[in-house]
């Protein structure tokens, strides 16, 4: 198996402590104390994953952490105190050794092979744990500084990379992981706040040695006029990939509050002053990224204002038709997500609906995984309560499954057919087959069909045959209605179809 990422993998996000543990402890609401959640409980549930389909375990940090800020025990994991070895609060010895030896987690990476997933751990060297300064020398720090880079975020310790001990010793410690810890896959936290000499160096020496190694960078910047800033992760600092935040704020403007989608998603490119949308900086001609094919798309993560259901349930309030209205968006949005290009990413419990919002912190975005809706078969049990988790599970398996067997999907060239207000059709074209997704966000059936004339586009005789020859949607196997070079198309409120070749 190939263990670093590639356009094949669906990731899962999970933060450790809020998954699974043998002894794990859980608080309502939820609040800012470690709940047991470890490592070995993620190995507990490789069954659920497995049957979900995901194919890439990316976990939060493992670094030994800090006992305690004020009343806040460290259960994300993100203030560390020692780079050389993991968190005893993290492993119980059951499926890894009890070691805190980076080897334990070599260990974790062994199991999670094995049953077919990649691993991403996600690292740290822009800060350390509040009151962990004192473990360095004074000189590694930035003092009184200013600013995303010199500042301190949130008040944490803010190493600085200008120094060259510090530069060699993250270095070093990110090879460590990588010999010692099995490491392959690697998401870098807070990127935009550390110095941008630490990325040549990275590259000179980390990705000269382990080319294989995949680096993702979280670089949260969330509008279209912050895409030339992400771009220079991608095109100088030499970044596999960074997480497409301002697709995932598209998705949701879009998606849940009605915007525009030929403003926010694409423009149909039919002349050159069209007001463009987040994907039409997918080409780097037009000083767009180097490889928008290795992005990793997002509806929802740790950090976030929050969750996708959270953010459909704000804007249709109440039970009954609102919560069929929150389930019928959220599906949408997942749709748009598994067929638009980049490397899909889930955070756990979206494919449950799991609901969180930022408020004076991030506890709420971060809730204990609710494993008693879980039945013995790996899906969400068959009881009216649970009607909004089960029905947006099958939905999200099923379109993993679908992107898993879609080449188009995976690998496809994006070409837009139409794109309106409310409408956007598109095409996906691998070597020898085609898709064409079709989003409505309407909150009424299209009135009458959408007529698209093949003549028109700037397709090659082979993509107009494989139209031709038919596709079929991908829930009702229904044929995609095309006679004579004319595709028709007419569709529900608020929903997606996909057909396939």
């Amino acid at each position: 198996m190939k263990k670093s990422l590639t356009q094949d993998d669906i990731i899962y996000f999970i933060v450790t402590d809020r998954f699974f543990g043998s002894h794990k402890t859980s608080a309502e609401p939820s609040d800012n104390s470690i709940h047991q959640g470890t490592l070995d409980g993620i190995i507990d549930k490789l069954d659920y994953l497995a049957e979900l389909g995901v194919t890439a375990i990316w976990v939060t940090p493992v670094y030994e952490n800090i006992d305690k800020a004020g009343s806040s025990e460290p259960y994300h994991y993100y203030w560390p105190k020692d780079f050389t070895r993991l968190d005893k609060r993290q492993i119980e010895g059951r499926h890894l050794p009890s070691s805190t030896d980076m080897k334990s987690f070599r260990k974790f990476v062994e199991l999670c092979e094995k049953r077919g997933f990649k691993v991403v751990l996600d690292m740290v060297v822009n800060h350390c744990g509040y009151g962990a300064q004192s473990n360095f020398p004074d000189t590694w720090f930035n003092h009184n500084g200013q600013g995303d880079i010199k500042g301190e975020l949130a008040r944490l310790p803010d190493f600085n990379h200008d120094n060259p001990e510090v530069v060699d010793y993250f270095i070093n410690n990110i090879q460590d992981w990588i010999i010692k810890g099995g490491v392959t896959n690697i998401r870098m936290d807070t990127v935009k706040h550390v110095e941008p000499r630490f990325w040549h160096f990275f590259k000179s020496q980390i990705r000269g040695e382990y080319p294989d190694v995949y680096l993702i960078g979280e670089v949260l910047l969330e509008g279209r006029e912050h895409i030339p800033e992400l771009l220079k992760y991608q095109n100088y600092h030499d970044f596999d990939s960074l997480f497409d935040f301002p697709l995932c704020s598209a998705l949701r403007s879009c998606f849940i509050y009605d915007q525009s989608l030929k403003n926010n998603l694409a423009r149909p490119r039919l002349h050159d002053n069209e007001e463009s949308g987040v994907l039409d900086n997918d080409n780097p001609f037009y000083g767009g990224y180097r490889n928008s094919n290795q992005l990793v798309t997002l509806l929802d993560n740790h950090d976030l204002q929050q969750r996708i259901m959270s953010h459909a349930r704000s804007k249709h309030q109440g039970k009954g038709a609102g919560l069929d209205w929150a389930i019928r968006v959220v599906k949408l949005a997942l749709g748009a997500m598994f067929t638009f290009r980049g490397i899909p990413q889930l955070y756990y419990g979206t494919e449950i609906g799991l609901e969180g919002w930022k408020k004076e912190d991030d506890r709420d975005l971060r809730r204990d995984f609710p494993w008693d809706m879980i039945g013995a078969d790996q899906h969400p049990v068959d009881d009216p309560p649970y009607h909004k988790a089960r029905e947006i599970y099958h939905w999200t398996r099923d379109l993993i499954a679908l992107r898993k067997s879609s080449a188009p999907l995976k690998y496809g060239t994006s070409f837009t057919l139409w794109s309106d207000d409310l409408v956007y059709i598109f095409l996906r074209i691998s070597i020898d087959e085609v898709a064409l997704v079709s989003i409505h966000n309407g909150y009424e059936r299209m009135p009458e069909s959408i007529t698209l004339d093949l003549n028109r586009y700037s397709l090659s005789t082979r993509v107009k045959d494989l139209l031709r020859q038919g596709l079929e949607h991908w829930k009702k196997n229904q044929p995609l209605n095309i006679s004579n070079n004319l595709i028709h198309i007419r569709m529900e409120a608020k929903s997606i179809d996909i057909y396939i070749s």
